[in-house]
């Protein structure tokens, strides 16, 4: 089953008194974009924190925030009083030096790096880092059964596009015979007008008629429209993990084939087809761009 890049869970963990709380949001992006927000004092444990939430979730603006309730809970902050006016009388001098309104400078000055310190000790024991990991999967175990519900509803919508296409296809052969009688008529009387009325060689005639309508042939682009509906809807159901790349891959050869049906057709029945079928196309495309 497919899954939505949207998403949301939450999940937390017993640590002592106090009690781990992981929150992950996901929405759509065409890149991986994950952004971690915890403690500074467990910093050291971001990159496997990272690790593991791209390999769970694969794909997305994804955003995700540790954080800790209870007593002496490792979020209880305290502010570095000695760096920040360290920092705000640098500020203040550079700022005078340039004739700079300084009243904003301890604003901007708290939004600086390592100004924040921890109230509680640093150090990551086993015990803590197991709650965090429990935490943490919880919230994406969560947020996989999110996107797991609103990927059955991308599912249903791309496989009815799907359908559709290859639906309007196998329509392609019904107004093909008229087409041809249309196309011939019509070069017929092009060809008696160029002439004023002379005689027509028939056999000749015959020959260019074949040569152009052989040159206007869409069966090889029907059959191959038809695979590659085929295999969207196999690729679909199938069970490959990601599987946006993949189908935008085979969206792109629906494309192809859509477009030279409709430099092919010089029809107006096939025409309403072709455009028919690009609409289809534009919702598979809107939809491709949820997905995981």
């Amino acid at each position: 089953m497919i899954q939505s890049m949207t998403g949301y869970g939450r999940g937390s963990a017993a640590y002592n008194d106090m009690t781990v709380l992981s929150e992950i949001r996901s929405l759509n992006s065409k890149i991986t974009d994950l952004r971690i927000k915890l403690p500074v004092s467990l910093g050291e444990k971001e990159i496997d924190l990272r690790n593991l939430v791209l390999q769970r979730t694969q794909r997305g603006k994804i955003e995700m925030t540790i954080s800790f309730e209870g007593d002496l809970g490792i979020d209880d902050i305290d502010y570095d009083k000695a760096l920040i006016k360290k920092h705000f009388k640098q500020l203040s001098s550079i700022a005078i030096e340039l004739g700079v309104n300084p009243d904003q400078i301890l604003h901007e000055v708290l939004k600086l790096p390592n100004i924040l310190k921890s109230g509680a000790t640093s150090s990551m024991d086993d015990a803590l880092w197991n709650a965090m990991l429990e935490a943490v999967n919880k919230s994406i175990d969560q947020l996989i059964v999110f996107r797991e519900h609103e990927g059955r509803s991308l599912y249903n919508d791309l496989h009815q596009s799907a359908t559709a296409i290859h639906d309007m296809c196998n329509q392609i052969e019904a107004h093909d015979k008229e087409r041809f009688a249309y196309v011939r008529n019509r070069m017929k009387q092009k060809l008696e007008e160029y002439m004023n009325g002379d005689q027509v060689d028939p056999n000749r005639f015959e020959q260019e008629v074949i040569y152009y309508l052989d040159r206007l042939d869409i069966n090889e682009e029907k059959v191959r429209l038809q695979q590659h509906c085929t295999f969207f809807m196999e690729t679909l159901k199938g069970d490959l993990e990601m599987k946006s790349k993949q189908l935008n891959f085979i969206s792109q050869e629906l494309g192809r084939e859509i477009n030279t049906l409709g430099a092919k057709a010089q029809w107006s029945p096939l025409q309403h087809l072709v455009v028919g079928m690009k609409n289809e196309l534009e919702k598979i495309k809107e939809q491709l761009a949820n997905i995981v």
